[in-house]
């Protein structure tokens, strides 16, 4: 996952540090304006205000603050502390693209990981307008950001899916084998032990051949 670094902001946007508090929170926005507005706007002095990164609608990921300090951007400087802001270039006029929400969960599962993160809406992941009266994040699909990331979090590939799916499938047909044959084994060796005759007739599961308990009783 490529990230281009575009900080640091002015000191005026954002504080070095976290106080001591550790990482709890994602808290995702959209941008309205396009992405480099978006990264000019960050950059202003006078703006007061930054987030850690920008996605733009063709999947680029900019960061400005670095993780380890706090971005203005929850508008409640507590939950900035404990937070890592993304705005996403999305708006009324904007709607999120494909692009941008697989940058998104790329860039989710990652942060997830590196903090021991378990990814949910309305609990480590939050929209802005849950924290301050906004209409931020707009129509930006949370769920689906998510949903997303813990497929990219998944260690499997398709094919390693198939062929595991193969393994559980011999595993399912032939689990009902392997029981009858720890069934006919323990027979054979109580009968060996002067247990009344019993009738063991039928083929032995492995072999096919009659079932010969005298035989097994010694494997």
């Amino acid at each position: 996952m490529a990230i281009q670094w575009r900080g640091p902001v002015p000191e005026s946007n954002y504080t070095v540090g976290r106080d001591g508090h550790s990482v709890e929170l994602i808290v995702d926005h959209w941008t309205v304006v396009m992405f480099e507005g978006a990264i000019r706007r960050f950059q202003n002095p006078a703006s007061i205000l930054s987030a850690h990164y920008v996605i733009g609608s063709d999947g680029r990921i900019a960061q400005l603050v670095h993780e380890d300090d706090t971005a203005y951007h929850a508008g409640v400087f507590s939950v900035n502390q404990r937070s890592i802001g993304i705005e996403h270039e999305a708006g009324p006029a904007m709607p999120p693209t494909d692009a941008l929400y697989s940058a998104s969960a790329r860039l989710h599962a990652d942060i997830a990981s590196r903090y021991s993160l378990a990814l949910n809406v309305g609990t480590s992941v939050l929209p802005h307008h849950a924290i301050v009266p906004t209409e931020c994040p707009g129509t930006l699909d949370l769920d689906r950001i998510v949903r997303e990331a813990l497929q990219e979090d998944d260690m499997f590939t398709e094919e390693d899916r198939r062929k595991l799916n193969r393994v559980y499938d011999h595993l399912e047909a032939y689990e009902p084998l392997t029981w009858t044959k720890r069934l006919q084994l323990w027979l054979a060796r109580a009968l060996a032990s002067g247990l009344p005759t019993a009738d063991l007739s039928g083929p032995d599961v492995e072999s096919g051949q009659a079932f010969d308990a005298k035989t097994v009783s010694r494997r």
